[in-house]
């Protein structure tokens, strides 16, 4: 528990959609590296000043990744920007619901749409 598995040979896929700058590659590069992830492989597109990069990420000791590390690597770089994609937790609905559901299910769908008064509830 608290660990992804990673899905086939490539690692955990985690998406970066942000506004594109000079850096931004090097930066979060950095803070993967600095978490003990190595990239695998990542796909990088820039359009209309967006950058929409996805990695491939891996533990650099080889054990799956942490929870907790993609976690606080989220809490780094933005909940919003970057997210987990194709995880077990995405892939299959548990009768269970683990904090890492939680964590990553939770967070990131809540902030930026209620926040900004784009969400009205209509009773």
């Amino acid at each position: 528990m608290g660990s992804y598995e990673l899905g086939g040979g490539q690692g955990l896929k985690l998406e970066l959609c942000t506004t594109d700058r000079v850096g931004l590659l090097s930066d979060v590069t950095r803070i993967f590296r600095e978490n003990s992830l190595t990239v695998t492989r990542a796909e990088v597109t820039t359009k209309a000043g967006k950058a929409l990069n996805t990695f491939y990420v891996r533990d650099a000791s080889g054990y799956p990744v942490d929870a907790k590390t993609i976690d606080s690597i989220r809490q780094l770089i933005g909940q919003t920007i970057l997210k987990v994609k194709g995880s077990p937790e995405d892939l299959k609905p548990s009768s269970q619901e683990s904090p890492t559901r939680f964590l990553f299910g939770g967070l990131f769908k809540s902030r930026s749409f209620v926040n900004f008064g784009l969400v009205r509830s209509y009773s």
